[in-house]
């Protein structure tokens, strides 16, 4: 079958598509400005109702072309249902932190999480103070990012990865569980206090279950060994309570978020929703309860492949609904290969794309349909180069370029309203 996409610009941009052949596996050769001719097969473009296509029968690429800055804002197409968010970086903003300038930033999104520079080891330095030089820069990409009117998620307090070492230590060292646990409580305090209302949201914990040899009890299941969670193998479970706590005392008007991955896995996702629910109920009983849930939103990070269904994302949802809080995509990325090819640096195919692209349009029908919960949709790198899984081509837009994976989520939209 043959596809071509149509655009038409009226609030939104609108694909809609007769089918295409894939067959074509040719690398892309080098793209020129303007572009004239298909990426995959050199075929020359030809233009239908303002919009590039391939008229190739084999090749899966419909539109090209298009820089995303001359799409219409994301943020503005999904705003009735879902923020739209993306990450940043120090050279995302100007040196003076008065503005991002990356134009396609602001141009798309209205969240923006930090990639790395608000992770501990970048803010910390010791038990007792925080790393002057890391503050400066999370500073000013925060200070850039408010005043060019983005929200700003806060990313992460507590982790077993990318961590200073005097939290590593506390895997194996001496220290008693009563000392770090006033170690993390004044860690917490300091970070969020400084940050203040500047951040609306915060990454409170990241990651506390491993990929395998969980068990049915959450309290058990968290990370040991070498590349365990500190706070969890020096305090026990408690811990999560306590940094909840800490975060919540040192700012009460932040959105605290438990954030992990595979939450297409039930029995992880089980175990999140149990240890969110036990939280939550201890709480209550709390001398300085506020009337707000402790862990008040859940981050689904949504690092996927094309292994993954719309139904499992659906079945995770339907695991935290009854806990009332709210839910944001928090990481999103699909690769356009199954996991085991990316695993072993198999190159991407153009049956991957289409793959990738259809799950994308499949994955943002299921985040529509829980528009009720699903608060935020945060992609995790703006192109497929930036991407921190870069060989799987994994987000919607490649270069400054669309890619089909665009066009099949406003599809979706398109769908859900008609």
């Amino acid at each position: 079958m043959k596809i071509k996409y149509l655009i038409v610009l009226a609030i939104l941009l609108v694909a809609s598509a007769l089918a295409f052949l894939i067959a074509c596996e040719e690398e892309p050769p080098a793209s020129s400005q303007p572009l004239t001719h298909c990426e995959l097969c050199s075929t020359e473009l030809e233009e239908e109702d303002s919009a590039l296509f391939c008229p190739n029968a084999e090749c899966i690429v419909t539109i090209i072309g298009l820089d995303i800055i001359d799409l219409p804002a994301l943020k503005e197409t999904f705003a009735d249902y879902f923020d739209i968010g993306n990450i940043f970086n120090p050279g995302d903003v100007n040196a003076g932190g008065s503005a991002v300038t990356t134009n396609r930033l602001t141009h798309h999104y209205n969240v923006l999480t930090a990639e790395n520079h608000m992770k501990p080891s970048y803010l910390s330095s010791s038990a007792t103070s925080l790393n002057a030089g890391g503050l400066a820069t999370a500073d000013r990409m925060v200070n850039a990012a408010l005043a060019s009117g983005f929200k700003v998620v806060g990313h992460t307090l507590l982790w077993h990865s990318q961590i200073p070492s005097w939290q590593a230590d506390l895997r194996t060292n001496s220290t008693t569980k009563e000392t770090a646990l006033t170690q993390m409580r004044n860690y917490i305090t300091s970070v969020v206090t400084h940050f203040g209302d500047r951040i609306y949201a915060w990454d409170v914990l990241n990651e506390a279950f491993p990929d395998g040899g969980l068990t049915s009890d959450w309290k058990t299941s968290m990370r040991t060994g070498t590349q365990g969670n500190p706070w969890f193998m020096k305090i026990g479970h408690e811990f999560v309570y306590e940094g909840f706590r800490a975060a919540r005392l040192a700012n009460p008007n932040a959105i605290l978020y438990y954030n992990d991955y595979n939450m297409n896995m039930l029995n992880k996702a089980s175990l999140v929703r149990d240890m969110v629910q036990d939280v939550n109920n201890q709480w209550l009983s709390d001398p300085l309860y506020d009337g707000k849930l402790l862990i008040q939103a859940i981050g689904m990070q949504s690092h996927h492949n094309t292994g993954i269904t719309p139904a499992s994302i659906q079945a995770a949802i339907n695991l935290f609904k009854p806990l009332g809080v709210t839910i944001s995509i928090s990481e999103l990325d699909i690769l356009s290969q199954s996991w085991g090819d990316y695993s072993a640096a198999t190159a991407v195919t153009n049956t991957g794309r289409q793959n990738a692209a259809n799950l994308y349009g499949q994955f943002f029908t299921v985040f529509l349909n829980n528009s009720d919960i699903i608060k935020r949709v945060t992609f995790w790198g703006l192109n497929d180069a930036q991407s921190w899984r870069a060989r799987g081509e994994p987000l919607i837009f490649s270069g400054n370029k669309v890619k089909l994976s665009y066009y099949k989520i406003i599809q979706s939209l398109q769908a859900f309203t008609e």
